[in-house]
């Protein structure tokens, strides 16, 4: 691996400067496709943090035992690392630690939480996770954010990702990335018509876009990195039909049957299918569809590991489960993404009026 793309990502992707803190965190989870060089994530971890120690940033590593799903808080010690002094022992002493951990916290006790860290010093520059399970939409990011610290999750990332996805024209995928974003705030409506003739619409209005495009230099600022995806939190309940998912050389493998918003069926019977049964059983919050997403970055190609095939231009994604995070309704320790391969997305503005986004999966914008 090129350690300069080690060094790039704290230096270009976070704008760190000699001197900042960053803290690199990861989870114990093994590794897919380990290398010799990066038998687990701990080795990449540390290598990231020497990469920055030699730009002359001060860096420390933190890992922690699998928190076992998406969406779900990470532990203690990965909040101590990261926030001011005394935050936790401030949570538990307010009997708001276990509901901070199980997300059932309610907004009058997350804004007790930031009480404590109104006026203190930003604790870290940058933090960046690179573990297995995704802590992007957890409270634990909300509030770490709030206090101005950059943060980057990527989840499910391998050492591959080093190598081809991280290295894109950060400048295209930022000019995509904004044009999809404006055409997103612009409309009321998303229709996705996918491989075997299914097609899946859903109501945005009154939802913003966002646009993760890997610029993480600015105070508070969060993304998945690679960046390379604009996405929307579309209303609840409103999400209508069928969507096809699978792999590009069989685009219509598996579907998903879409009813007032919520999840009503599995086709094809997708190889994860008891396990997320399992999981909608106990959480069935989360068979909310709860995010659209389109894929903006040219260097992203491996279909097969969903941090970076969300990214692959002229795809789209979409999630269930948490997406109170980026303006959403729905709180649940789960959040999962899955891409639609060769899709068209149409985005309707309140006039009737069009924008196609991507067509047969040829992105068309910017």
């Amino acid at each position: 691996m090129n350690l300069d793309t080690l060094r790039q990502t704290l230096k270009v992707n976070f704008g760190c400067k000699t001197g900042d803190r960053v803290v690199i965190a990861t989870d114990d989870m093994p590794y897919l496709e380990p290398t010799e060089d990066f038998p687990d994530r701990t080795t990449l971890a540390e290598a990231i943090a020497a990469a920055g120690r030699e730009a002359g940033l001060d860096t420390q590593t933190v890992s922690y035992p699998s928190t076992k799903g998406h969406g779900r808080e990470p532990p203690k010690p990965v909040f101590d690392a990261v926030f001011p002094e005394g935050f936790t022992d401030f949570a538990a002493g307010s009997g708001l630690w276990e509901p901070l951990q199980e997300k059932t916290i309610d907004d009058a006790g997350l804004e007790h939480l930031r009480s404590f860290l109104d006026g203190k010093p930003q604790a870290t520059y940058a933090t960046l996770i690179v573990s297995y399970f995704s802590t992007s939409h957890t409270r634990f990011r909300q509030l770490l954010n709030g206090t101005g610290t950059r943060l980057a999750t990527m989840p499910t990332s391998e050492p591959f990702i080093f190598e081809g996805v991280m290295t894109a024209d950060w400048a295209a995928v930022a000019r995509r990335g904004n044009a999809v974003k404006e055409a997103l705030d612009q409309a009321v409506t998303a229709e996705i018509c996918s491989a075997g003739g299914r097609k899946l619409t859903m109501s945005l209005d009154g939802r913003p876009g966002f646009a993760c495009s890997g610029d993480l230099t600015r105070p508070g600022a969060f993304g998945n990195l690679p960046g390379g995806e604009s996405y929307i939190a579309p209303l609840e309940g409103t999400a209508a039909g069928e969507v096809s998912i699978g792999y590009p050389d069989e685009p219509d493998g598996w579907a998903f049957r879409f009813d007032a918003g919520r999840l009503a069926g599995m086709i094809g019977n997708p190889p994860f299918q008891k396990e997320l049964e399992q999981t909608l059983e106990r959480l069935p919050d989360a068979r909310q569809l709860c995010e659209l997403g389109i894929g903006t970055n040219e260097k992203a190609t491996r279909y097969d590991n969903v941090l970076e095939a969300e990214k692959m231009l002229g795809t789209v994604h979409f999630a269930l489960g948490d997406n109170a995070g980026f303006g959403g309704a729905v709180k649940v320790p789960f959040h999962c993404d899955y891409v639609v391969h060769q899709p068209c997305l149409k985005l309707i503005r309140p006039d009737g009026s069009e924008t196609v986004a991507i067509r047969n999966g040829h992105f068309l914008l910017a």
